[in-house]
C-alpha cells in the first residue's frame, strides 16, 4: 500500500469519495462550512511544519554529498523561502525560531559562517540578519 494516503484511506476510490463529500458539503452552505470545519482540519497539511522533514533530508544530504550541498539545500533554498513566508504568515513566523535552531544544530558555526561569506552581497546581508551573524 502506498504510504501517501491518510490512514483511513486505503485506495484512490476512498480519496475520490472524500473529495465528493467535500464538494457536497460546500454546496450545502452553512452546513457545509460546519462539516468542513469538523472534518477537513484533521486532513490538512501543516505547511509551517515542513521544515522538520527538510532538516531530516539535510542530514542525509550532508552525509552523502557534503556540507556545501546540504547548506545550499537548507539555507539557500528552504530557509530563505521560509523566512519570506514568515513575513506574511504568522504561523510560519511562529516556527521560524525553531527552524533556525535546527539549522544551528545541523551545521557548526564555521560551516555556516564560511557558507554565508561565499554568497553574493545581497544574500549575504539577508542571511547574516536572519542567522544572527556579525
Amino acid at each position: 500500500m502506498w504510504s501517501g494516503f491518510p490512514r483511513r484511506w486505503s485506495t484512490w476510490r476512498d480519496a475520490a469519495i472524500a473529495s465528493e463529500d467535500f464538494l457536497l458539503a460546500s454546496a450545502l452552505g452553512i452546513a457545509g462550512l460546519l462539516w468542513t470545519a469538523l472534518y477537513w482540519h484533521r486532513m490538512a497539511i501543516r505547511f509551517e511544519k515542513v521544515w522538520v522533514q527538510q532538516c531530516r533530508a539535510t542530514t542525509r544530504i550532508k552525509r552523502r554529498f557534503g556540507a556545501k550541498s546540504a547548506l545550499d539545500y537548507l539555507i539557500r533554498e528552504k530557509l530563505l523561502n521560509f523566512a519570506d513566508d514568515a513575513e506574511r504568515r504568522p504561523e510560519f513566523a511562529k516556527e521560524l525560531p525553531r527552524f533556525l535552531a535546527e539549522v544551528w544544530r545541523i551545521f557548526n558555526e564555521y560551516e555556516i559562517a564560511g557558507y554565508v561569506a561565499s554568497l553574493k552581497p545581497k544574500q549575504r546581508k539577508t542571511l547574516r540578519n536572519l542567522l544572527y551573524l556579525r
